[in-house]
């Protein structure tokens, strides 16, 4: 009867006793982990790594939808989604949910209910049908974010977020950028670490996942096959090594340094080294995210990049809440995406930069010149571009989480130009996702748009490079989207996240003036832990406020 993510078979349990028609499934681990859900039990067959189960409903609360509107859509204001062949089955669906008061009937995918937390905004769509439901019994727990303050809230699933951490193994991405720099800037990835093992510490609700926005290592990735256990060893094990965070898995997406930056993508060795035609730079651009999507790591086997585009589930099993993590490959991106990579300047010029701000297609310093080249390299991030926003348009209306998080190392508006950001806002609009987090600007922001009903955290400080100002908002995207918090663009931090039914709480956590920065990290005094912003959002997509 349906298909929706779940990171375990205990979820699908949840799902299905949730989902109309629904009466056993099967999860498997495809794309992340998924629940077949299943009307009945039917035949059962052997198959590896499979485990299946039949759900015993309990009687559920009855309700009444009392008025069946048809052909209007409710706006806004989703909660969720579930399959049901027909409307009548939305009243039940919605009955259970603890989150839902309305709900609108399409015949998407065989017919699927969109869950509303209210009513909402009406607006004419032809074969829509909509309700509110009136419940019989009201909830022990009300989950809307009015009735729930989310000062006293319980919330019981947490996730870290950092975005451009994985400074080189020498002195190079900490400093080259800028001709002034201190102790800070030269030990930030440990600094940042070391903050992110104290929170987890401190923690009431300890983080299930780490997201991670991309530009894991600096400057150009993984060279070679050969050398990344010593890489990630360096840069990663032994940085994020504290006991409170090292077995803590991490849900990554790669950025554009991690394709190369703007150096060969291909390798002789584990040195870069200019691509001997068309095929060997596609191969390259593969192989570099192979590298990184295969590599196992010693700690709980903590690396986690199962594809271009993957869903990651986390969920608190005692009090139903979950998270879907929709991670996407945005580096078509317009500013500083495939176009810098594919060029490949720094190789060609070796490394002049002054001359790499101005060199496009058909350059001597773009694919050494070579157009056929370079429009196959565009080609191949366009590919991964289109697929991950098809996926998300599909995989996220069917996603049962109570809150969905995109995580992305671009923005969809700032580093889009305008038709492009345009695709991503038709995307979003209406697809209940509450959060967007993306790094690539190593600076800090907290943006809201009140007509898409999302959050946009700019979370690229993380310690990898040399900080910097945050982005502002282009003149384009201004119409949708406001400012609510920008760091002072003098530090380096990372993001928490913490769920209950109704709320996140999102924090921006840094140093705290106690930390005395030496030359090394050997030698610098470690201080505590500074909270500088926080904001409660809520799951009805409103603007919510400050803590």
């Amino acid at each position: 009867v349906g298909s929706v993510p779940s990171s375990s078979a205990n979820g699908c349990c949840s799902i299905c006793s949730k989902t109309n028609g629904c009466g056993a499934f099967t999860w498997t681990n495809y794309n992340g982990g998924t629940c077949w859900l299943k009307q009945s039990k039917g035949t059962g067959k052997a198959s590896n790594g499979a485990i299946s189960g039949v759900v015993q409903s309990s009687s559920s609360s009855s309700a009444t939808c009392p008025s069946l509107e048809n052909n209007v859509d409710y706006s806004g204001a989703d909660v969720g989604s579930a399959q049901s062949a027909n409307a009548n089955g939305c009243c039940s669906i919605c009955s259970n949910n603890n989150a839902c008061g309305a709900f609108t009937w399409t015949s998407y995918n065989g017919g699927t209910c969109w869950l509303k937390s209210s009513k909402g905004s009406s607006k004419a769509s032809s074969g829509s049908i909509s309700s509110t439901v009136q419940k019989s019994t009201q909830p022990s727990t009300p989950t809307s974010p009015s009735s729930v303050d989310p000062a006293t809230t319980q919330y019981s699933l947490s996730a870290f977020a950092i975005g451009d951490w994985g400074t080189t193994p020498y002195k190079g991405s900490c400093c080259s950028r800028s001709s002034t720099f201190n102790n800070y800037d030269i030990n930030a990835e440990d600094v940042v670490a070391s903050l992110m093992n104290t929170e987890a510490g401190n923690a009431a609700v300890k983080p299930k996942v780490i997201i991670g926005h991309g530009d894991n290592f600096y400057w150009t990735g993984i060279n070679s096959l050969e050398g990344r256990d010593s890489r990630f060893a360096t840069t990663f094990e032994e940085k994020f090594s504290g006991n409170n965070i090292k077995t803590i898995p991490w849900v990554n997406v790669l950025g554009n340094h991690d394709y190369g930056g703007a150096s060969y993508v291909c390798n002789q060795g584990d040195n870069n080294a200019r691509c001997a035609n068309t095929a060997a730079l596609l191969q390259g651009l593969d192989n570099k995210f192979k590298w990184q999507s295969e590599y196992t790591s010693p700690n709980d086997n903590r690396w986690n990049l199962d594809d271009h585009f993957y869903v990651h589930r986390i969920e608190d099993p005692a009090t139903g809440v979950s998270i879907d993590i929709f991670n996407v490959d945005t580096n078509d991106a317009d500013i500083h995406g495939a176009m810098q990579i594919c060029c490949q300047c720094y190789g060609y010029s070796n490394g002049d930069s002054a001359t790499c701000r101005n060199v496009g297609r058909g350059h001597q310093y773009c694919c050494g010149g070579d157009t056929a080249m370079f429009d196959a390299c565009m080609g191949k991030f366009t590919q991964w571009g289109d697929d991950s926003r098809a996926q998300i348009a599909q995989k996220v209306k069917q996603s049962t989480a109570t809150w969905k998080i995109v995580n992305s190392h671009y923005s969809p508006y700032n580093h889009y130009a305008e038709h492009n950001m345009k695709k991503w806002f038709d995307i979003l609009r209406g697809s209940g996702v509450h959060v967007w987090l993306n790094g690539h600007t190593h600076g800090e922001k907290h943006d809201y748009s009140s007509s898409l009903g999302i959050h946009f955290i700019e979370n690229g400080a993380g310690g990898g490079i040399q900080k910097e100002s945050a982005s502002g908002i282009p003149a384009y995207a201004a119409p949708f989207v406001q400012n609510k918090w920008t760091y002072g663009s003098n530090e380096y931090g990372f993001m928490s996240l913490q769920a209950s039914k109704a709320w996140i709480k999102l924090q921006y956590h840094t140093a705290d003036r106690s930390w005395q920065f030496g030359e090394n990290f050997q030698s610098t005094k470690i201080g505590g832990v500074e909270t500088k912003h926080c904001w409660y959002i809520p799951s009805d997509g409103g603007e919510g406020r400050r803590c």
